[in-house]
């Protein structure tokens, strides 16, 4: 234990100085469920204006007028961060705004200048990575084989966040557009995850929300969630940076967490951090590569094939459950690998959450795991399956009780309590009656030893002197004591 404090401490410090960064100085409230603005036929929103009363304006002022507090303006952010806007911008720094942005606002502002309605169709994509816009058919197994819009009519994840640790995500790619935030990079130590070309976690981000921008068609699982990416690298991912990844995608507020790079999860660090995060109600999922132990809250996705064989040689017992992980459609090319099934299961998860918002994360990995066919993840299962009996919803319906039954059940409490002190005096009595007697003669031996002590040291009193002889003869004082002889 104190060999891990020195790290513990300075994850705690690169946590801190991370989550400043990233967030600009605008703190996110705690328990915002965020909308998916991305896909929304009708939003409210906002034109930034040239100025406003001579000044720039900035989301504090917007917070102020249309909400009636400027401490809400992390919603604003969070609500339009990796948006693209008309002019190819988006939004990070929250001082700095172009007029004819279209920022979405909280469903209850209120005021003039707010319009409501499809958002006006951007300029043009912002993105420098040249992300092939349309996936080949035959990549597109995966969806069809899991079809997990045939869940879409329950959720989509509105109103959850998925946290991707990896290479960072491109929020500016046209399939990820207003699904993504800002993100944090804590391979960097400051700044956000949410710009780059490297890596997998675009693609990985695309599989859980994407949409392949062809009329509105989506390739995501969940494409109503929301995308946090975590920064961490390219490259194989130390313990203790990946276990500060899951502490980070926890404070954002995540429900579900995707480690996409590849880590050694038995790693005591690592294996604590995830602890930790389920504890905090958040569903940690990991490719089975990671090796990580089995828990309630924790799922270790393999890989198969189009034709539903296994496309690693795992052990058993280290994958929970399997998804589609190779040549599977995504934003770029086709990706092979267990981090790509594991993004289909983190998708599946983020339906779950949204769907039955009012189960905890051990509860969520046992619905999507009962629900799978032949080991498979199966989002539609997952969503409209009845939940076990005695959890979430389905939970024994108790009605509610009347006064008239809260107030036996208090004259309940109050009779056993009386009746436990008449018990107890009852037992009592009697050692009680023993110990006062034993008080009382113990107190009048005392007074006994006192009077005796008195009586024996008072020297003083000439009726206890002994006579006095008088002479050889002793009857002087006899004598005297009697009186004349007659």
């Amino acid at each position: 234990m104190v060999r891990r404090e020195p790290a513990m401490m300075l994850r705690k410090l690169i946590l801190a100085v991370v989550l400043t960064a990233a967030m600009t100085g605008v703190g996110f409230p705690s328990g915002v469920a965020a909308a998916a603005p991305g896909t929304a036929a009708d939003e409210l929103y906002y034109t930034v204006a040239p100025s406003y009363q001579g000044a720039p304006e900035n989301l504090w002022q917007i917070a102020d007028r249309f909400l009636g507090d400027a401490g809400r303006a992390g919603e604003i952010l969070e609500l339009n961060s990796g948006r693209v806007q008309p002019d190819g911008g988006r939004l990070a720094d929250p001082s700095r705004l172009a007029a004819g942005w279209q920022l979405v606002l909280p469903w209850d502002a209120v005021g003039a200048g707010l319009q409501r309605g499809p958002l006006p169709a951007k300029a043009g994509g912002s993105s420098r990575c040249g992300w092939d816009a349309s996936a080949p058919a035959a990549a597109l197994w995966g969806q069809t084989l899991l079809t997990p819009n045939r869940a879409w009519s329950t959720t989509d994840g509105s109103g959850v966040k998925v946290a991707v640790i990896d290479s960072g995500v491109d929020g500016a790619a046209d399939a990820l557009t207003g699904r993504v935030t800002a993100g944090v990079d804590i391979a960097a130590g400051s700044g956000g995850g949410d710009t780059g070309c490297e890596g997998t976690g675009t693609s990985l981000a695309g599989i859980v929300a994407g949409d392949d921008g062809e009329n509105g068609a989506r390739f995501g699982v969940a494409p109503g969630a929301r995308i946090v990416p975590i920064r961490a690298g390219a490259a194989r991912l130390s313990a203790a940076l990946a276990a500060t990844g899951i502490e980070v995608a926890a404070d954002t507020g995540a429900q579900v967490v995707l480690v996409g790079i590849g880590v050694d999860a038995a790693d005591p660090v690592l294996r604590a951090a995830i602890s930790d995060a389920i504890a905090r109600d958040v569903v940690v999922v990991l490719p089975a590569s990671a090796a990580a132990e089995a828990a309630d809250g924790l799922l270790r996705v393999g890989a198969v094939t189009a034709d539903r064989q296994p496309a690693d040689d795992h052990p058993v017992e280290a994958v929970d459950l399997r998804a589609p992980g190779v040549a599977v459609a995504s934003i770029g090319r086709p990706g092979t690998g267990a981090e790509y099934a594991a993004a289909f299961v983190a998708g599946t998860v983020a339906l779950v959450r949204s769907a039955h918002p009012e189960l905890g994360a051990a509860d969520v990995t046992r619905q999507v795991l009962a629900t799978t066919v032949e080991g498979m993840v199966s989002p539609v299962a997952a969503v409209t399956t009845s939940l076990p009996a005695g959890t979430g919803v389905d939970t024994d319906p108790q009605a509610p009780e009347g006064g008239l039954a809260t107030l036996s059940r208090v004259l309940f409490w109050i009779a056993v309590v009386l009746g436990v002190l008449t018990l107890l005096t009852l037992l009592l009595q009697r050692p009680a009656r023993l110990l006062g007697e034993m008080i009382t003669r113990r107190r009048a031996h005392r007074q006994a030893l006192a009077a005796r002590a008195r009586i024996s040291d008072d020297n003083d009193d000439p009726f206890w002197k002994p006579p006095n002889s008088g002479g050889p003869s002793g009857r002087g004082e006899v004598a005297e004591l009697r009186g004349p002889v007659r």
